[in-house]
């Protein structure tokens, strides 16, 4: 007796493609997020760290452009005046010789400190970024001390705050003689999700 031996047809194996095909978009559907999400701790771990390292640096600063560098009594006040005598205002209040910013010279890096600004919390308002072009936000690597091209945060992108807390106005000026700034940091890097920190600085 003859055995005829007998394979796929077109239409089976057309259709065990698609079966296939099908499954694969579905093992990638949900294999996907899980990729994505995997970056997130590796993200999450260097921001975390780079935040910290911005603001002790930040945090070392004087409390104001009018506060005594080395230390000692003087200290800046909300309208000049002190329950002990008159006082420098304080950045960003009417009468002051500064407003509430940067103060320090173009271009400087922050290294170069006192003698080319960044020596008050408020000198670091603004956006920080890795990124090239700059566009209008200043160099991160001069705050990492980075040349940039070894760099561990590329494309990382930073806005940094800072506001008196609470708000010193004429409703609330009980709160003017215990002036804090509050610094609120904001960091981000390519589509994560951003990471925030907030600190205050004394007035001291």
């Amino acid at each position: 007796m003859t055995k005829h031996l007998r394979g796929f047809t077109l239409i089976e194996s057309i259709i065990v493609i698609i079966v296939m095909g099908i499954a694969m978009l579905t093992i990638v559907h949900f294999l996907s997020p899980q990729i994505t999400r995997s970056a997130d701790p590796h993200y999450q771990s260097r921001a975390s760290a780079l935040s910290q390292s911005l603001m002790s640096q930040i945090l070392s600063r004087n409390f104001d452009e009018q506060n005594n560098q080395l230390g000692g009594d003087l200290r800046c006040t909300h309208d000049g005046t002190s329950l002990s005598g008159s006082r420098p205002t304080c950045s960003g209040f009417p009468g002051s010789a500064f407003a509430l910013g940067p103060n320090d010279i173009a271009g400087s890096p922050p290294s170069a400190e006192p003698v080319f600004g960044f020596d008050d919390v408020d000198d670091f308002i603004g956006c920080w970024t890795t990124s090239t072009p700059l566009g209008a936000c200043k160099d991160l690597n001069l705050l990492l001390n980075d040349s940039g091209a070894d760099s561990g945060y590329h494309n990382f992108y930073v806005d940094i705050v800072v506001s008196y807390a609470p708000p010193c106005t004429p409703s609330a000026a009980s709160s003017c003689g215990k002036m804090l700034k509050k610094i609120d940091m904001s960091i981000t890097a390519g589509k994560q999700p951003p990471f925030t920190l907030t600190a205050y600085r004394g007035n001291y």
